[in-house]
């Protein structure tokens, strides 16, 4: 064949793409491991199955109780009953229930459980005091019946129904009454600071969507009754595809929306401005210290000796730091922490459950505080005057928590969870040895040495709420109750003589959480302040001009703020009914229901039991208007450890298969994929253009070892057919010949990842991803060999806190009699040209963008344009065949490659392009783009500009 071809306008990447990129999910991804080997077994209860692993067992009879109870009392309220039993999955820790698989997302330590809608599973760690975790799996329960109820079993009314978050979560937190003070002071600081959304933009994944949703569901029972919420869910399942809100409401309670977000606020202010109106703001007892921009916290304080510096946590950036601060006006002293990192993914704080986060040592510069690394807790200890880490410790406790100095300094106490149960715990610097200190089965937290180091106080959870406990370090089993009465006693420290003890608490009627300080000596109790909102981690400094003082955290216009109080005449004194006593204990938290195990209905999960997931379906659009399509169906079983993707994709008319088999049961994760792959280029001869069809089909095994959250390597190997119209250069003449070739070879793969990219709503925003791989298919028969390297590297860079530098750099290079041809041009590639405009066994681009915001969201009746965003851009790229040929359209004929001229000081088949841009989000997760480009050879541009529109991410 002869080279009357004017042009090869498009070269399919397709074909070939899951040879050089072989990852069986997506190309960039951080690693979720499986750091343990669970053996699973169920029990069937009367409405559950529940699955736990033996080293939970002993917990079984409890989490049977706890779901049964929870199932009678939501069906009652709910006048509903489930006709099938619903798989609860429970762990024994917070870091074990992050490995399930169940959800291939990461899983946050803020998570407490989850359900989801279509194998109707309820997920949920146990690590956390009784009554909270029955609390949680309530909620969680309630999500199972809020899927029965409006889904009715059908996959599809669940996949095309979106209700609003408010109302599921809202509703989830109303019958499960999780809402804690702690809850209700960040909803009442939102209402007393004039924040009360309309109810139709509470639907998006927020602190506030929750506690919002569970007063709407507050008001609707005041205002019409527990029937009047029951007929609220009727109705709106009537509208669910609709998600017609207005339409339940009004058919509900007679009220238009707008009247009902009427009501809803007026119900808000008249609970809670009376509050208002007799409490005070923290600086009327305090200067206010640390950090003062808006949006930045600032809590969980630490004192050093001398009292003239403050440690806290921070966000004075982007991430959570530890900071060092003056003690007198809140002056940086040095950020500790500075930033992002990849030794650790973030600071620890518990801080917004009642805990302390940092801990001065009483000797030297030393402050110790936890990170999270990988699956554990790591015990980190810094200089806070050079900024130097000391230590970095690996615990054999789980989720450690509120580290606490020695006098000495050379050992630390915490909180952590050992097989299911909280203790205080002590690390010794020197020997790195961990002894159990409380060795209890109650709840244990926020532990606090005296100055002689011969007594801890701490926190013990005594049936609902939080108790300070003095404990003997001379007989440990010798531990004094200090606080009787209503209400929660958190975060207790000593005063700088050891006479006093200083704490936060919600014990006054309000719930409002207030300093205190309880006399050790009389057991009289002080209240230090009257707040609106609330005040946490009080610890006494050096007196300021002879007079006592102390810092103390305090949430006010929804931000945590630091201040210094003297302390002043008390606004209470309060004397307990009952005096301290080492025999006070109470019963732990009982589940309403307690039923016996029948042990014949103890089973081994062996029988995999397969299941569809919610399919994925996504469309894009090239820049000449070809139409790319992908859908994903998911099938898996009961525990996510077995998964079956089968991917049908598209382009223009040409539909592939890929099905792929994964087992996620172990670290090391294997795989075993089929697929086939049908493509094209387009010729153009005198006649017009036309199409010719390729075509990949191949079976492999893939095996994938992650070293760490960012990085893995993966292997593949099997067997592959192809039948294609290749290229070739005649030596003789130039011309190009297009010959066809069906063969079928061995071929192998191997690949190195890495992925550190943070992420906002708008996207990639800070960090680097990169896939280098190199694949080998030797020759067989008549089948010819060829060898194939390729780079996909992309850099992200903040520079505000919403817009970046982002840097992209790829190529790929194929050699061999075999070698496969790819194409580039386009898209987000090198914009201004067409689609895969450019061809060769060798491609090779680099784009530079500058991203920037411009409008958040703009509302129109058929939906909403998100995230409008601007982006200045530069490309360059070129393709090319080995031994440095390039395809020249004008002649039609091969000719030597030439990237640059230098003498005439511009691109030759090297080309490029720059403009500006804008994209948004539009129909769910669609990326829309339009781009504003200009071609240029470095030395000339071309004179106006061209316009591309594309639906396709950005990279």
């Amino acid at each position: 064949m002869k080279s009357w071809w004017r042009s090869l306008l498009f070269m399919s990447v397709f074909v070939f793409i899951s040879l050089v990129f072989p990852d069986p999910i997506l190309s960039f991804y951080k690693n979720k491991i499986t750091y343990q080997k669970f053996e699973w077994h169920y029990y069937s209860s009367p409405h559950f199955d529940v699955y736990y692993y033996p080293e939970e067992e002993e917990f079984l009879q409890e989490m049977v109780g706890y779901a049964e109870s929870a199932y009678l009392q939501l069906s009652k309220n709910l006048d509903h009953e489930i006709n099938f039993k619903i798989p609860l999955i429970y762990y024994k820790t917070h870091a074990e229930f992050e490995q399930t698989n169940v959800m291939m997302q990461e899983i946050p330590e803020a998570v407490g459980a989850f359900a989801e809608p279509f194998q109707n599973r309820v997920v949920i760690p146990i690590d956390t005091p009784r009554d909270r975790m029955f609390k949680v799996l309530t909620h969680e329960i309630v999500h199972i019946f809020e899927f029965s109820i409006f889904y009715e079993g059908n996959l599809g009314r669940a996949i095309r129904s979106q209700p609003p978050l408010w109302l599921f979560e809202g509703l989830a937190s109303y019958l499960a009454q999780d809402e804690d003070n702690m809850d209700r002071m960040i909803i009442r600081d939102a209402v007393v600071n004039n924040i009360i959304p309309e109810i139709e933009k509470l639907n998006v994944l927020s602190f506030l969507t929750y506690r919002f949703g569970h007063a709407i569901f507050d008001f609707m029972e005041k205002s019409f009754g527990k029937e009047g919420v029951r007929t609220f869910l009727y109705e709106y399942k009537k509208v669910l595809l609709t998600n017609n809100i207005q339409k339940a409401i009004k058919e509900s309670f007679g009220l238009e929306m707008d009247e009902f977000n009427r009501r809803f606020q007026k119900y808000l202010r008249q609970k809670y401005f009376p509050i208002l109106l007799e409490k005070n703001e923290p600086g009327e007892y305090g200067k206010e210290i640390g950090f003062k921009k808006p949006q930045v916290f600032t809590f969980s304080p630490t004192i050093s000796p001398s009292g003239e510096l403050v440690a806290a946590l921070a966000n004075p950036k982007e991430e959570l730091d530890v900071v060092v601060i003056s003690a007198n006006d809140g002056s940086l002293v040095r950020n500790l922490t500075r930033g992002f990192t990849n030794n650790y993914e973030y600071i620890t704080t518990e801080a917004f459950s009642g805990k302390k986060d940092l801990s001065w040592s009483p000797k030297g510069d030393l402050v110790s505080f936890f990170v999270r690394k990988e699956n554990y807790r790591p015990l980190l200890v810094y200089d806070a005057l050079t900024g130097e880490k000391v230590h970095n410790l690996k615990l054999e406790v789980d989720m450690g928590a509120s580290p606490s100095f020695s006098p000495e300094g050379n050992r630390i106490l915490f909180s952590g969870n050992r097989n299911g149960v909280w203790d205080i715990f002590q690390i010794d610097l020197d020997t790195k040895e961990t002894k159990n200190i409380t060795d209890d089965e109650y709840y244990d937290s926020n532990p606090s040495y005296s100055s002689d180091g011969r007594k801890i106080l701490y926190n013990r959870r005594v049936g609902e709420n939080e108790k300070i406990f003095l404990l003997d370090m001379d007989d440990p089993t010798r531990k004094t109750q200090l606080t009787i009465g209503p209400g929660n006693d958190i975060q207790p420290s000593f005063s700088r003589n050891g006479k006093l003890v200083f704490f936060s608490s919600d014990r006054t009627a309000n719930g409002i959480f207030n300093v205190y300080s309880l006399n050790l000596d009389t057991g009289e109790m002080q209240r230090h302040t009257d707040l609106l909102g609330g005040a946490f981690t009080p610890v006494q400094i050096a007196d300021q001009e002879g007079k006592e003082a102390l810092t103390f955290a305090a949430l006010f216009r929804g931000t945590f703020r630091l201040y210094r109080m003297e302390i002043k005449e008390p606004v209470e004194i309060i004397q307990q009914e009952e005096k301290p006593s080492t025999t006070i204990e109470e019963e732990m938290f009982k589940p309403p229901l307690s039923l016996s195990l029948d042990e014949e209905k103890k089973s081994r999960y062996r029988r995999l039991k397969w299941d569809v997931e919610a399919p994925e379906i996504t469309v894009g659009v090239a820049n000449d208007g070809s139409i790319l399509s992908n859908a994903d169906v998911i099938f898996t079983d009961l525990l996510g450890d077995h998964r079956i993707r089968a991917r049908f994709y598209s382009i223009r008319d040409f539909s592939n298969l890929d099905v792929l088999y994964l087992n996620l049961k172990h670290r090391f994760d294997y795989a075993f994929r089929v697929f086939d792959f049908h493509d094209f280029f387009v010729l153009s001869d005198y006649t017009g253009l036309y199409r010719v069809e390729s075509r990949v089909s191949a079976a492999h095994g893939i095996i994938q070892w992650p070293f760490n959250r960012y990085y893995r390597v993966e292997g593949f190997g099997g067997v592959i057919y192809r039948s294609q119209i290749y290229p070739t250069r005649d030596p003789m003449t130039d011309e190009v010949n297009l010959n066809k070739f069906s063969e079928t070879f061995p071929i192998v793969g191997f690949s190195f990842n890495g992925d550190t990219t943070r992420f906002k709503e708008f996207g990639a925003y800070h960090g680097k991803r990169f896939e280098v791989s190199a694949t080998y298919a030797p020759a067989m028969g008549d089948a010819r060999s060829f060898k194939e390297y390729s780079i996909d590297f992309r850099s992200y860079a903040h520079i505000t806190s919403r817009s970046l530098f982002a840097w992209r750099l790829a190529g790929i290079v194929s050699d061999g009699d075999g070698a496969n041809v790819y194409g580039v041009g386009g898209l987000n590639q090198i914009r201004g040209y067409d689609f895969r405009e450019f061809f060769g066994t060798r491609i090779a681009f680099t784009n530079f963008e500058f991203r920037f915001p411009l409008i958040d969201e703009l509302k129109f009746p058929f939906g909403a344009i998100r995230s409008i965003r601007g982006v200045v851009f530069a490309d360059i790229g070129t393709a090319w065949f080995k031994d440095g040929w390039i395809y020249d359209h004008e002649t039609f004929m091969y000719r030597k490659f030439d990237f640059y001229d230098s003498e005439e000081k511009r691109l030759v088949d090297g080309h490029a392009s720059y403009g500006l841009g804008f994209n948004f989000f539009f129909l769910g997760p669609l990326q829309f783009n339009w781009m504003f480009s200009k071609r240029t050879d470095i030395k000339s541009s071309e004179s106006g500009f061209r316009t591309d529109f594309y639906i396709a991410y950005e990279f």
